[in-house]
């Protein structure tokens, strides 16, 4: 079976300082497919967000690229949704895709989705979308409160669920696959790899004594965890800290509270917040990268992005995390979500410094040779061919 043409829709792509990896990884991997099959996949973006991703460094050349012209915010309000909704539809018809992957299941596709739904199946395209957020498999079973930022990913699911014809999910993780016993979509499947660039994510000759925190500043990041284990660690081992720099790199919701804790316990000299748009200069410096990440921590590219650049991991030992870190090899992993478990491994890392080339070259060897992006595309591939192929 030939492969079949696909679409991968990825409209609205927003500030890439404090997040963005999924945008990040499909821009990545129609890169891919742009120079080993050529034609077979087609990014369509907006102007504006084309602009944003070629800022963080992504889609240097136009090949296979529609961009619309949707204005600075495409997909706010409802006439901006009514507008791209219509050029999404003509775009889809003119290229007869065998298949359309909404990369990250906003709810702006919907109206779009929702369209194809009364398309007669013959002349219509298959319609998939990625599962990308760790909430979403406990909320199926346990509806959390409304106007949380996990009710919302609900919901924005359930109105897909609703109003759309899903022809098949491809789930970052294996906790949703298990958990959606209801049947979203005909096809269904958990990711097996993730994957970065790693001739872009390359460690630097001589490494600084650095540590990063990278993420979104949500409730689900634990950016305040952060926070409190470097306290902790300065409380108990003063001399440790004072070797190293500390530095955020995100934005988000609770970045104001970040602020005022870093104040409260007199970090300031300590812990530096900021953001990047492109952290592949940050962690080829930086030495260790710690994920106080609730729930999940694969497929965080942020992480693997510092492995492939030679940082060592700390990491709560949860869900799939494991196929990330290795605990002893290229970081350790932490059996309990408190700041002193977190601080007592940051100490034990910090205590031992010949265990800092060894994990910094187990770490990138993780990036290039486990976790590749030719695994990651043949695995989406496959998916795509099944769902063409489903009846």
């Amino acid at each position: 079976m030939s492969r079949p043409r696909v679409a991968l829709l990825l409209v609205v792509v927003g500030d890439l300082g404090g997040s963005g990896g999924a945008e990040r990884l499909f821009s990545a991997l129609h890169e891919h497919f742009a120079t080993s099959a050529p034609g077979v996949v087609t990014l369509i973006t907006a102007r504006s967000s084309l602009r944003r991703l070629r800022e963080a460094g992504y889609l240097r050349t136009a090949d296979a690229v529609d961009a619309l012209p949707l204005g600075r915010e495409p997909g706010r309000g409802k006439v901006a949704i009514a507008w791209m909704t219509l050029q999404l539809l003509w775009l889809t018809a003119l290229r007869r895709f065998d298949l359309v992957h909404i990369c990250l299941p906003s709810p702006v596709y919907v109206p779009f989705a929702a369209a194809l739904r009364v398309v007669p199946r013959r002349w219509r395209p298959r319609l998939t979308l990625t599962v990308v957020d760790c909430t979403l498999a406990t909320s199926l079973d346990v509806p959390p409160p409304h106007g949380t930022y996990e009710r919302q990913v609900l919901d924005a699911h359930r109105l897909y669920d609703r109003w759309t014809r899903l022809d098949g999910i491809f789930s970052w993780y294996r906790a949703f696959v298990e958990a959606d016993r209801g049947g979203s979509a005909a096809v269904v499947r958990a990711a097996r790899f993730c994957f970065t660039d790693p001739d872009r994510f390359r460690p630097a000759a001589t490494k600084l004594p650095l540590i990063i925190f990278a993420g979104r500043f949500s409730e689900q990041k634990r950016p305040l965890l952060f926070v409190e284990a470097v306290a902790r660690l300065r409380q108990a081992e003063p001399g440790l800290v004072n070797r190293y720099r500390f530095r955020m790199y995100g934005k988000g919701a609770l970045q104001a509270q970040v602020n005022s804790r870093i104040t409260e316990l007199g970090l300031e000299q300590v812990i530096e917040v900021t953001h990047a748009v492109d952290m592949a200069p940050v962690f080829a410096e930086s030495q260790l990268f710690i994920s106080t990440q609730a729930i999940e921590n694969f497929t965080s590219l942020s992480m693997l992005e510092s492995m492939a650049a030679g940082n060592a991991i700390i990491a709560e030992d949860v869900g799939q995390t494991r196929e990330f870190v290795r605990h002893g090899e290229n970081g350790l992993l932490v059996s309990e979500p408190t700041a002193d478990a977190f601080a007592a491994a940051l100490a034990a890392y910090l205590r031992a410094p010949e265990w800092h080339a060894p994990m910094a070259r187990s770490s990138r060897a993780i990036a290039t040779d486990v976790q590749t992006r030719e695994r990651f595309a043949d695995d989406i591939t496959a998916f795509w061919q099944a769902v063409v192929s489903h009846e």
